[in-house]
């Protein structure tokens, strides 16, 4: 008796081909589906009215996209979407941020947004008060009086040859060499409340010679009383010179931004500032909110090119800049 064929493998292979075929029809189809449906993204065009903002600051995202309908903004700080085509939105730290929004649930587009860190008020109140004479002659000593409210610790400049600096409240000091001397005192460490003003030292007053006048009795056998000579009145003081009040050129912000950009590509140096600065290069600036001096600044900035974002001159009534407070940042020079 024959043994009946083996039929397994016949429908092994046809259900393989069976699963084949449909896995093709399926893809075939989604594929259909799509291509039928198929929309090509838009280029997506979003704006925002501030390209740098602050911490508070609120800010307009607005997109522009043609064929939109649907709008998700998502700002990169962890808050909700919003779904408005018109967004309002104000961040809580500075920082970079990537702003990402999604049209019509498909086609999306990031931008960078840099939020800096929230301007300080300037309150007058913290200002640096104090009371000095106009004028002083050398060797003559000088006391000074601070007046400013709630300070608690004081860094003042005398400005003399020795560099003279006091942590004292109601400092004294005795000026050496004659000239006109600027005061600087920072309370609080606050160098933006500042106040700087300047004396004048005038010279020692010269020393008088006082003759005292001899007595002399006639010769003669009878003694006569002796004629007393006056004393001469004494010469009145002459007042001293007036001094001319001195007054430095005046330049705007605009002009000094320009003279800065010169000195970054160094086509200028710190020492044509000098006039303006009454010759103090050592002058305090608050660059980029860290302290150092104008000297210092320049050094950093030439050869390195400079965008000034953010400048404030504080100037003496003598049109002498007693502080400056800027903001700026580097930039590529051709040929570096």
């Amino acid at each position: 008796m024959e043994k009946p064929e083996n039929t397994s493998n016949y429908h092994l292979d046809k259900s393989i081909l069976l699963f084949f075929m449909i896995t093709i029809l399926a893809a075939a189809s989604v594929f259909s589906y799509k291509y039928v449906n198929y929309e090509p993204c838009e280029v997506i065009e979003f704006s925002y009215n501030k390209t740098e903002a602050r911490v508070d600051e609120t800010i307009i995202f607005e997109d522009k996209t043609i064929g939109a309908k649907q709008w998700k903004w998502n700002y990169g700080d962890s808050s909700s979407v919003d779904t408005r085509k018109k967004s309002y939105h104000s961040f809580k730290k500075p920082g970079e941020y990537q702003i990402s929004l999604v049209v019509n649930g498909k086609c999306d587009a990031v931008k960078t947004i840099t939020i800096l860190e929230k301007e300080k008020d300037f309150d007058s109140r913290k200002k640096a008060k104090f009371e000095i004479p106009k004028r002083i002659r050398v060797g003559q000593k000088i006391k000074i009086e601070d007046k400013t409210l709630n300070a608690k610790s004081w860094e003042w400049s005398l400005e003399n040859i020795d560099g003279a600096t006091s942590k004292e409240q109601n400092p004294e000091y005795t000026y050496t060499t004659p000239g006109r001397k600027t005061i600087t005192l920072i309370v609080n460490g606050e160098m933006e409340y500042a106040t700087t003003m300047t004396i004048e030292v005038l010279p020692k007053k010269k020393e008088k010679l006082v003759v005292t006048p001899i007595k002399v009795r006639r010769p003669t056998e009878i003694p006569l009383d002796p004629i007393i000579e006056p004393e001469p009145e004494p010469e009145p003081e002459p007042e001293p010179e007036p001094v001319e009040e001195f007054k430095a050129p005046y330049i705007s912000e605009k002009q000094f931004e320009e003279k800065l950009i010169l000195v970054g590509k160094k086509e200028a140096t710190a020492q044509g500032f000098n006039e303006y600065l009454c010759g103090n290069l050592d002058l305090a600036v608050l660059a980029n909110k860290k302290r150092t001096t104008f000297l210092e600044m320049c050094t950093k900035i030439r050869s390195k090119g400079v965008k000034v974002r953010e400048l404030q001159i504080i100037r003496e009534k003598n049109n002498c800049i007693k502080n400056i407070v800027i903001r700026y940042k580097h930039t590529r020079l051709r040929g570096d």
